[in-house]
Order: C-alpha cells, then structure tokens, then sequence
C-alpha cells in the first residue's frame, strides 16, 4: 500500500483556522450570510480533520476495519457536504430565501440530491456500494459516481443562480465566487490523477479564503462607531431585495435633533451615545425576536430590516424600540433627551422602489409631524409623499415639457416709507397628473439630479423678463429678490451667467437682489466666495434668508457682502420674553453692520406692530399677501401703492 501524503490537509486546516479567526475577531457573525459562510468554513476543517484521521488509519495499517469504515464515510459525507453549503450560501448573498423556501418542489428537488447521498454513504457501511477497505487499501466501486454527480448538480445550480443575479454582484465578487467552483473541479481531477496526494480539501480551503479577503470585508460593511452595518451594506442588501422581490419590513429611525446633540456632545460622547443606541437596539430587536438586521447609515439614522420570515413581529420590534426613546439616554453627566422618528414599511408594499425608500428615509422627519408614535408608511400621508418621491425626477421633467414652472411674487413692505418697495420670487411647480408640488420635495430631488441649475436659469430668465417688461417699469418697485440655491452657489459660472441673463433683458444690478441661504453661507469654499465677490463687484446686493435657523458664525456673514437680514418666521412665532430679549439684540447687531432687516412670516397687525416698534425695515408675510403669480402681483401692487399715494 502506498502512503497517502496529509501534507495538503494540514495546511489547508491552518489556512481554515486563520481564516476562522479573521471572521471572528472581524465580527462577521451576525446575519445569514456570515453564519453561512462560517458554517462552510468549519465544515471544511472537520473535513480536513477526518482526511488527517482516515489517512492516518490507513497510513499505520490500523487492525480496526470498522473504524476505518467510519472514518472515511465521515470524510465523504462532509466534503460532500461542502457544495449544497456553499449553494446556501450564494442564496444568502442574493437574499433569495423567500423565493426558494417559497417554491416547495424546488425546495425539494435541492435537497432530494444531498439526502439521496447521505442515504447511500450510510447504506455503504453494511454492502460496501460504494467503497470498501481491505487489507487497509481504500478501493471505490462504479457506484461512487453517483455522489460527484451531486456535488455537480450544487455547484451548477451554484452558476445557474449567480447567471440569474449577476446584477447583485461586484465584478470583483462575482469572480471570487465562480473561482471557487473550478477550484473544487481542478482539485478533484488532481485528486484522481495523484490519489495519494489529499489535495481535495485544500483547494476548497484556498477558494474560501479567496472569499474571505475578496467578498467577506468588514471594513467596507461595517460602521466603526456602532459595529453595525453601515450605509453602504444597507444600499447593498435593499436592492437586493428590491431587485429579487424579496418582501422585507423596513424600520427606519431618524433622529431629529442630531445635530444639536452632536454639537453640544462632541466627538467621543457622540460616538459613545450611538453605541448606546445601537446596543439597546439590537437588545429590543432581540427582545421581540425580529432576528432583524440592524445598520447605521449617517447623522443618527439607523434601520432594522426584518426579512420574509419575520415581518409578523415587525410592528411589536417598532413599538419596542420607539418606547426605548421615550426614556432619557444618560451619559457622563449628561441626560439626553433623543427626538427620534419610527417609522415602519413593508417593501414593497408601501415603498415600491428602492429610489423611493432612500429619498424618503432621508429626511422624513422633517417633513411630517412629531407625535411620539409609530408612523406606518401604509397612511395616506406617507404615501402620497413616496408616490412624489418616486416621480419625483419625471414631475421636474415634465414641469419643463409642459410649463409646470411658474414664479409667484410676495410683496415686501417698507416700514419707513409706507408702501410696496419690493417682492421675493418664489417658484411654484404645478404638476398635471400630481397638483401642487411643494418645494420641500422637488428642490432637494432638483439638488441630487443636477436639474437645480436649469431650474435657476428659469427662474432668473423669468424674472428678468419681468423686470425689463413695460409692466414692471410702471409699478415702481426698487428690486426683486431671487433665491440661489446652495448647488448653483458652488457654479463656477454662476456670476458669468447672472450677468449674462441680466444683460439680455436689459437689467441693472440694482433691480436684483439675491438671496443665499444660511446653510449655503455656511460653506466656507473658494467657488461660492469667488461667485459672490464677482456678483458684488458688478454692483448686484445680497440678502441672507432664513436667518436664525442654523448655527451663525458672524465673523463669516459679516465677510459676506450682504445688504439685507431676513429674520426667520421662527422668531415671530416664538414670543417669550427671553425670545423677544435675543430678537432685540439680534436686530441691534444686525443694524450695527449697516444691514437691512425684513421679517418674514408675519401673519397679524400686532406682529406689524411690534416689529415696526422694534425698528426693523421691511415686512413680508400672509398679513400682506401670500405669493402670487405675475398678473396678480401686478395689480396687487398698482393698487395698494397708488392707494397709497
């Protein structure tokens, strides 16, 4: 009998057990997949173990033939175990479970090949049909065919379902995966050509290592603050599901005031409060037995998806976990209040595409009411944003086809002089099948596609047209006020183009004034300072809108060549006295640095009133008039001013 050489078992058992570690101390052992894949990597090490073994048995000719026996039927049986595992485990990439569990005679014919050999490895230790062990040699009959016939079927089907999905997969991946099935067919071939070389189990042990390094990477899935899987995962798994009709239930968990706690926190408190959170997270979803898959995306929004199998317990895991931020989070000496939206949706029942759900996901709480309770995505209300934000890119489109664009003026009034001196253009998209589109949803959308920037040209076109119109000329009006968006701030043509649209409609810089937001003052970058200053050298002024709903830093705005101030109707909203107190030392600074004031939000005559009193300059507000389209506004203004004079 000749030596059978276990040179190749023992190395591939120390590549296995390295690989084991790397998963483990890596914390790949959440989710199906990483369970999956460590199930193939331990599977492949007791193979290995019972090769050494059987080879070991034959090697120092062993009197015990029953024992021999055992050993070798263990050996087959495990490595003949490796390709339906590894088919599971191509399933669990793809999140196909649903679709497979959900086909009873396919689910049967898979597992009929893998029973039938287990079947017959155990008939083969009372008749011999398949292998025998005389005299300490290991002799096969025709029969074991049978079982490489199986293990092709696996790995077929294993091709057939990474053909069928390919769409799912990097290129990198999906080649680290198809690698490991020539692999299993070159060693195999290897192993009959030398049998005395176990090599089989090493080249399975090299291709799982492959997809260790190449598919199993936690540095690109996993979030460093909370261990949990991060934005790019979540992208990841839902379009898949998306793209394999997989129904999932989907809680999303925004934290509303982020900002504010990460400000007042700093980095590592911050870090050690989103730990807290998603260890308490993963305690509920525990708790209701969800066996949901938890991830953090980015500024305290973290989703839990709950796959086919346990979407009964979604609803009972949302009600958990909102009723878990209800409770003040401490600590240090710090005890947080966390404003956290819950809400749940059933893919893709409510939310139909996976566009749709990250737009919405995005910033759903600023955009519907806090009440403290589960928001369902199944209401109305959510579902005719999600209905918008999935068109959202075709509604732009067709508001360009079709006109859908349209500019409104609000009037602006001057405390000092009495009468209409100017008015803010607002844009207004009026949609044929959907209605009015509010600007909370088509501008951010406008934003990420890149259609702000035509948006702005109309917007500017429009209003310049009207400006340089006989109409305009006879109202009187000093300026008209024009929004930039924070995107077309950051053109590098911005001023270019301004003047060039000004110049065809016969407009000079003291007829616009333009508008910049407090977030876009925020961006402290060399693009938007350069726009700015070739602007305000053409002699064209700027207004700060929506003061007072970021964080100011005043040493930048008083760099920013700004003429006007408007205060945001949060400040006439809220009328106490430490409000009234900071309003008042608010309007001093402001009129210190030789800046106009306009409030806006005004809504009554007692508001008028007060903010007159307080020497601000200009009015706007629905106590005047909300905004209206150009025919309106013009004779809007052609009477109250004319009744004033």
């Amino acid at each position: 009998m000749t030596e059978q050489l276990i040179h190749f078992d023992v190395a591939a058992f120390v590549v296995l057990c390295i690989t084991l570690i790397s998963q483990l101390t890596r914390n790949m052992k959440k989710g199906s997949t990483n369970r999956f894949f460590l199930a193939l990597v331990v599977l492949t090490m007791l193979c290995a173990a019972a090769d050494i073994w059987a080879a070991l048995l034959d090697n120092f000719q062993y009197p015990d033939h029953a024992l021999h026996i055992a050993a070798h039927t263990i050996y087959l049986l495990l490595y003949n175990s490796i390709p339906p595992f590894f088919l599971m485990y191509i399933i669990s990439l793809t999140n196909t479970w649903g679709k497979v569990t959900a086909r009873v005679p396919l689910a049967i014919m898979l597992a009929v090949p893998y029973a039938a050999n287990i079947v017959l490895h155990i008939v083969n230790i009372f008749t011999g049909c398949l292998f025998t062990v005389e005299n300490n040699d290991f002799t096969v009959t025709s029969l074991s065919v049978i079982p490489y016939t199986t293990a092709g079927i696996y790995i077929l089907c294993c091709v057939i379902h990474l053909i069928r999905y390919y769409k799912l997969f990097t290129v990198r991946k999906a080649l680290a995966l198809l690698l490991m099935l020539p692999i299993m067919g070159l060693v195999t071939l290897s192993q009959s050509v030398a049998p005395n070389t176990l090599i089989q189990v090493f080249g399975n042990a090299v291709g799982l290592m492959i997809i260790s390094v190449l598919v199993q990477r936690p540095e690109s899935v996993i979030d460093t603050f909370t261990g949990l899987r991060n934005y790019s995962a979540y992208a990841d798994d839902m379009k898949k599901h998306y793209i394999t009709d997989n129904h999932v239930s989907v809680i999303l968990i925004n934290i509303a005031n982020f900002s504010s706690l990460q400000k007042i926190l700093g980095y590592d408190r911050t870090s050690q409060m989103l730990k807290m959170i998603a260890k308490k997270l993963y305690e509920k979803s525990r708790e209701a037995r969800s066996h949901g898959m938890l991830y953090y995306l980015d500024r305290g929004r973290f989703r839990v998806v709950l796959n086919s199998f346990n979407r009964s317990s979604a609803e009972n895991t949302a009600q958990l976990m909102n009723q878990l931020f209800r409770q003040p989070l401490k600590i240090d000496k710090f005890e947080l209040n966390i404003i956290a939206y819950v809400c749940l949706a059933n893919c893709p029942e409510d939310i139909s595409t996976f566009r749709s759900l990250i737009s919405f996901g995005d910033d759903f709480h600023q955009k519907l009411p806090f009440n403290g309770e589960v928001i369902l995505a199944d209401g109305s209300k959510v579902k005719s944003m999600v209905t918008l934000l999935s068109d959202v890119d075709g509604i732009i489109d067709r508001a360009f086809a079709k006109h859908g664009f349209h500019v409104y003026y609000q009037p602006i009034y001057s405390i000092e002089q009495k009468k209409f001196v100017s008015a803010e253009a607002l844009l207004r998209l009026i949609d044929d099948k959907q209605g009015f589109i509010s600007p909370e949803i088509f501008i951010p959308a406008a934003e990420k596609s890149g259609a702000i920037h035509k948006i702005g040209d109309f917007v500017l076109n429009e209003v310049c047209r009207f400006i340089g119109s006989e109409e305009y000329k006879k109202l009187g009006l000093e300026y008209i006020e024009i929004n930039l968006s924070v995107s077309q701030c950051m053109r590098h043509d911005l001023a270019h183009r301004v003047l060039e649209i000004m110049e065809k409609y016969g407009v000079t810089s003291d007829q616009v004034n333009l508008e910049i937001t407090e977030t876009a003052a925020s961006y402290d970058q060399n693009v938007m300072s350069e726009n700015l200053k070739q602007l305000n050298a053409a002699g064209i002024s700027f207004s700060l809108d929506d003061y007072g709903t970021g964080y100011s830093n005043m040493s930048r705005i008083a760099a920013l060549p700004l003429k006007i101030v408007k205060l945001d109707k949060s400040f006439v909203n809220s009328q106490t006295d430490k409000m009234w107190t900071i309003l008042q030392n608010t309007v001093k600074m402001i009129k210190d640095l030789n800046m106009e004031i306009v409030v806006e939000g005004i809504e009554t005559a007692d508001m008028v009133k007060k903010f007159s009193e307080l020497k601000c300059d200009f009015i706007q507000g629905f106590y005047y008039s909300k905004p209206i389209p150009e025919q309106d506004f013009v004779k809007f203004i052609s009477e109250k001013n004319n009744a004033v004079v």
